[in-house]
C-alpha cells in the first residue's frame, strides 16, 4: 500500500484531467452495453413479424420499404449507429485524457530522477554502476507510466464495464446470469496465482537487464583498450554469458504468461456455451427468447476483455510495482551533501583554509588524509605533489565538495565550507580532473560546458589560453567538430587542454588544475604555464602535478605523504632542505638527461 500511495502522489496535479479521463471511459461503456439491447429487439421483432404471418420482402428494395420491417430497421440501426459512434468519440476522449496524462507523469518522474542523480554523493555512484542508473532512469520508468496509463485506465474500464454488463444479464434473466458466470472464480485465481510469479521474476528480470546494459555500456566505453589488448572475443563471452541469463530468465517467465490468455480464452469459452446450453432450455421452456441467447453471447463476448484485462492489469501492476520499488531505493538514498538552511549567498574572494583535516572514504575504514592543515591566500598560487595514493586528488575534492571531510573543517574567506550556498561555492571554482571527462557534442559546447550562453569569442580565447585553438582550427568543422564519446576524437593531451580553457572560460575565483598538464609534451606544458601565470593573476589556484617543472614557480609547494604534509615551501626552500622533494627533483632532471642521450 505504500507504494500504491507514492505512486498516486504525482496524480494529484492531473486529478481533473484523470476524473474527466475516467467520466469518458464510464460513458463510453453506458453506450456500449445497448448496443446487443437492440440487436435483442431487433431479433425479437422480425421474430414477431414473421410469426405474424407479413410477408417475407424478396429483395433489398422491398425490406427498405415494406412499412413494418422499414421502420424498425431504420429506427434501431440509426439508433445502433449512435451508439457505436458515440462509444468510438469517448473512447478517444478517454486516451486522449488518461494515457496522456501517464506520458506527462512518466515526464515528471524522469525529471526527479535525474534531479536526485545531480544531488546524490560520490558514494552512491561508486556503489552503483552506470548501467543499473541508466535502467533506473529508462526502462524501469517506462514500466511505471503502464500503472498510471494501462494499469488505471483499464481497471476502470473493468469495473465499469463489467458492473454495466452484469447490471443488464440480471435485468435479463438472473438464473441464466449465474450460469454463465460459474468460470469466473476460477479465473480470480488463476490471475491471482500467476501474477506472484510475474512480480517476483519481473524484479529478477529487471535486475539481470541492469546487469546485461552495464556490461554492454562497459564494453562500447573500452573498445579501444579491448581492441588494443585483442580481448574481443574474451568480452564476447562474457556479454553472451550475461545475455544468456537474461534469455532464460525472461524465458521462463514468457512461458508462464503464454499460459496465460489461453487459459482465460478458455474459461470465457466455457461461458459462452454454458450459455447456449442452459439459454437453449429456457427459449425450449418459453421463459426467454433467441434475441436474449444473443443478446447474452455478446454480453458475455463483452466480459471476455474485462477479465482477460483482470489478468493483463494485473501483471502490469506487479512490473510497475517490482520498477517502482528499484527507483525507490534510488530517490530514498540520503543526500549527504547540501547547502544548509543559513547558507551564505555572496561573492567568493578565494582566501581557503584547511584546519586539521581528516578524511576517508564511505565504507572505508583507512583515513587518507590525517591532520592536514594550511592557508592559501586569495590569489595565492599553490602546489601539492606526492607519490601516487598519497591523498592529493582526494584534498583538492574537498573543496568544491565532492566530498566532505571526517574531521575539521575547511574556511572560506573565513566561513566553514558548508554553510556556503553549494551553488555559489562551485560557481566559484573550476576545476579540471584528472580524468579528463568530454560530452559527446561539438567541441565548442565542451569548452562552454560551465558558461550559459557563452560567445564564439570566448570560447576561441579560452582555447587560446590553453593552448588547443590551433588544434581545433585544423579540424574541418573546427570548434563545430562532434567530439565521439567521452572525446574520442581527441589526443590526450587535446582533451586535457579543451578541459582546461573549459575551466577558464568560467573566469572562476578558485583554480584547480589535478595533474591537469600530464598528457602534454614539455614544449606544450611551457607554453600553456606561460598564458596561465597571465591569466591566474588575482586568483587562487592549487595546482597538482607529478612534474616539478609545471609547479616549481608556485608561491608555495605542499608536499604530501601518506595523508601528511610532510615537506612545505617555495621551489627553492624545499631544494634547501635535501629531503622527499628534493629526491623527487633530482630523479625527474636524470630521467630528463637520460632521455636526452
Amino acid at each position: 500500500m505504500g507504494a500504491i500511495k507514492q505512486l498516486n502522489r504525482y496524480l494529484k496535479k492531473y486529478k481533473g484531467t484523470m476524473i474527466l479521463g475516467a467520466l469518458f471511459l464510464t460513458a463510453s461503456n453506458a453506450f456500449l452495453v445497448w448496443i446487443p439491447v437492440l440487436i435483442r429487439q431487433t431479433m425479437d421483432e422480425v421474430e414477431r413479424i414473421g410469426a405474424e404471418g407479413f410477408d417475407v420482402p424478396s429483395s433489398i428494395v422491398q425490406t427498405l420499404f415494406t412499412t413494418e420491417a422499414s421502420k424498425l430497421l431504420a429506427t434501431n440501426s440509426l439508433i445502433l449507429i449512435g451508439a457505436v459512434v458515440m462509444y468510438g468519440i469517448l473512447l478517444f476522449a478517454t486516451r486522449q485524457t488518461l494515457i496522456v496524462t501517464s506520458r506527462r507523469v512518466e515526464f515528471d518522474i524522469r525529471n526527479d530522477i535525474v534531479e536526485k542523480l545531480m544531488k546524490l554523493p560520490q558514494r552512491y555512484f561508486a556503489e552503483n554502476s552506470s548501467g543499473e542508473t541508466y535502467v533506473r532512469a529508462t526502462e524501469d520508468v517506462g514500466k511505471v507510466r503502464d500503472y498510471y496509463g494501462p494499469v488505471i485506465m483499464y481497471s476502470i474500464n473493468t469495473i465499469t464495464r463489467a458492473g454495466f454488463v452484469l447490471t443488464m444479464m440480471f435485468l435479463v434473466n438472473p438464473t441464466l446470469t449465474l450460469w454463465a458466470l460459474i468460470p469466473l472464480p476460477l479465473i480470480s485465481i488463476f490471475a491471482y496465482w500467476i501474477t506472484g510469479f510475474i512480480h517476483t521474476h519481473s524484479t529478477i528480470i529487471q535486475e539481470q537487464y541492469s546487469s546485461l546494459a552495464g556490461r554492454a555500456k562497459e564494453t562500447f566505453s573500452a573498445i579501444r583498450l579491448i581492441k588494443a589488448y585483442n580481448r574481443i572475443d574474451n568480452e564476447q563471452k562474457l556479454f553472451e554469458n550475461e545475455s544468456e541469463k537474461y534469455r532464460k530468465k525472461k524465458l521462463r517467465l514468457d512461458m508462464i504468461e503464454s499460459m496465460f490468455h489461453p487459459a482465460l480464452n478458455f474459461l470465457i469459452g466455457i461461458s459462452l456455451l454454458i450459455v447456449i446450453w442452459k439459454g437453449g432450455e429456457m427459449v425450449i421452456a418459453g421463459t426467454i427468447t433467441v434475441g436474449n441467447i444473443a443478446e447474452f453471447l455478446i454480453y458475455v463476448a463483452y466480459l471476455i476483455w474485462p477479465v482477460a484485462a483482470l489478468g493483463y492489469t494485473t501483471n502490469r501492476f506487479q512490473r510497475s510495482l517490482a520498477s517502482w520499488n528499484r527507483i525507490e531505493e534510488l530517490m530514498n538514498e540520503p543526500i549527504e551533501i547540501k547547502s544548509s538552511d543559513d547558507q551564505i549567498d555572496r561573492e567568493i574572494e578565494g582566501h581557503i583554509e584547511f584546519k586539521n583535516i581528516g578524511f576517508k572514504y564511505p565504507d572505508t575504514d583507512e583515513m587518507v588524509l590525517r591532520n592536514v592543515s594550511f592557508e592559501i591566500k586569495p590569489g595565492e598560487n599553490i602546489a601539492i605533489v606526492g607519490r601516487t595514493g598519497s591523498g592529493k586528488t582526494s584534498l583538492v575534492q574537498l573543496i568544491p565538495r565532492l566530498f566532505d571531510p571526517v574531521e575539521g573543517e575547511i574556511l572560506i574567506d573565513g566561513v566553514n565550507l558548508k554553510n556556503w550556498s553549494l551553488g555559489r561555492l562551485r560557481e566559484a571554482i573550476g576545476f579540471v580532473p584528472q580524468e579528463t571527462f568530454l560530452f559527446s557534442d561539438t567541441i565548442g559546447e565542451n569548452i562552454a560546458f560551465g558558461v550559459d550562453n557563452a560567445s564564439d569569442e570566448q570560447i576561441e580565447t579560452a582555447a587560446e589560453k590553453a593552448q588547443v585553438k590551433e588544434n581545433i582550427l585544423d579540424f574541418e568543422k573546427k570548434f563545430k567538430t562532434m567530439l565521439g564519446e567521452r572525446g574520442i576524437t581527441l589526443s590526450g593531451g587535446q582533451k586535457q587542454r579543451t578541459a582546461i580553457a573549459r575551466a577558464l572560460i568560467k573566469d572562476p575565483r578558485i583554480l584547480i588544475f589535478d595533474d591537469s598538464l600530464s598528457a602534454v609534451d614539455t614544449k606544450t606544458e611551457d607554453a600553456i604555464l606561460k598564458h596561465l601565470r597571465q591569466e591566474l593573476s588575482g586568483r587562487t589556484t592549487i595546482m597538482i602535478s607529478h612534474r616539478i617543472s609545471t609547479i616549481k614557480d608556485a608561491d608555495k609547494i605542499y608536499y604530501i605523504e601518506e595523508g601528511h604534509i610532510v615537506e612545505e615551501g617555495t621551489h627553492e626552500e624545499l631544494l634547501a632542505k635535501d629531503g622527499r622533494y628534493t629526491a623527487m627533483y633530482n630523479k625527474q632532471i636524470l630521467e630528463q638527461e637520460l632521455a636526452e642521450i
